[in-house]
């Protein structure tokens, strides 16, 4: 119940005084400083205990890496060539060499870019038996010159002792091809029958006729299994692949296992290919047209040295 205060009573005032505007605010304020302050007092005391260490280590790192008087910088110098010399593909080369060289590159040019029988024959080592070669490739096909662009200088390699010498240049279209010469007593001459893989009888005449006396062909060699036919027995034959210069055609050549002629013939490493000069015939009554003997090699890969068994 509500009791009305009598004339006597004192009655108290019925609104507090007002607090300064903003006062618990401040207060509040200021309790966060001091979290605020507590805290990053603690945060700083931290990582101080982490920066001072690492300095130490970093400075003692630096000190360990910095090189010693004995490991001062070498400096190379670049040696100057002699005079009278040049360098192709980074090998030195005398004036001779030089010389040589010029004398290659004056034959390949003057052999790439004839366009008749008799310009190309003026270039190769020996026209007299070449001459009825080319006229037979020549026939009834429109030649042209493959053309000169240039000589890469530093592929110019020799084999066979020093007999060959094989250089690798560029032609019109841009397409490498080797180039193969020997020296003979009018210079430096191109052997035309490697250029062009010749053989004694075209491939496909071979292939039709199957003639039991041996030819002359020029292959890249590969060693396969296949055994078939007449050459089904492993332990008497060694199998290999015999594709034409053109890769167009194939066959499948066999030779004695263990006889001196595959110990010629046999590639060093398997799955690479060798430019062979074989003598090939087919057996008496063999059965397939793709399988041949293999009867003689001659010279240096596709290059029919002088003194060499071969056509």
């Amino acid at each position: 119940m509500l009791r009305l205060p009598g004339t006597d009573d004192f009655v108290p005032p019925l609104l507090s005084a007002a607090r300064a505007e903003g006062a618990d605010e401040l207060e509040e304020i200021e309790a966060e400083a001091d979290d605020d302050a507590a805290t990053s007092g603690g945060d700083w005391k931290f990582l101080l205990g982490l920066a001072v260490p690492a300095l130490v280590l970093l400075g003692l790192f630096a000190w360990w890496m910095a090189p010693g008087p004995e490991e001062a910088p070498v400096i190379t110098q670049i040696p100057v060539e002699p005079a009278g010399k040049v360098s192709t593909g980074g090998v030195e080369i005398e004036p001779a060499a030089k010389s040589m060289l010029v004398e290659i590159e004056s034959v390949l040019k003057a052999f790439l870019s004839a366009t008749t029988a008799a310009e190309i024959l003026q270039q190769v080592r020996d026209p007299e038996n070449t001459a009825p070669k080319l006229k037979s490739w020549l026939e009834d096909r429109d030649y042209r010159a493959p053309g000169f662009r240039e000589m890469l200088g530093d592929s110019v390699a020799t084999t066979a002792g020093g007999d060959v010498m094989t250089v690798t240049v560029r032609t019109d279209d841009f397409e490498l091809r080797q180039v193969v010469l020997l020296e003979t007593a009018g210079g430096f001459k191109v052997d035309w029958e490697s250029w062009v893989g010749w053989s004694e009888i075209p491939w496909d005449e071979f292939m039709k006729e199957r003639p039991v006396e041996g030819n002359w062909f020029r292959v890249e060699l590969s060693q396969i299994e296949y055994y078939n036919f007449g050459f089904t027995n492993e332990d008497q034959w060694v199998s290999y692949r015999l594709d034409s210069p053109d890769g167009n055609l194939s066959m499948y050549g066999y030779a004695p296992r263990g006889s001196e002629l595959d110990g010629k013939i046999r590639p060093f490493e398997e799955n690479t290919k060798s430019k062979l000069l074989l003598k090939l015939k087919y057996p008496d009554g063999g059965r397939a047209d793709n399988q041949v003997l293999i009867e003689a090699v001659s010279g240096h890969e596709w290059v029919e040295l002088p003194g060499a068994d071969g056509p």
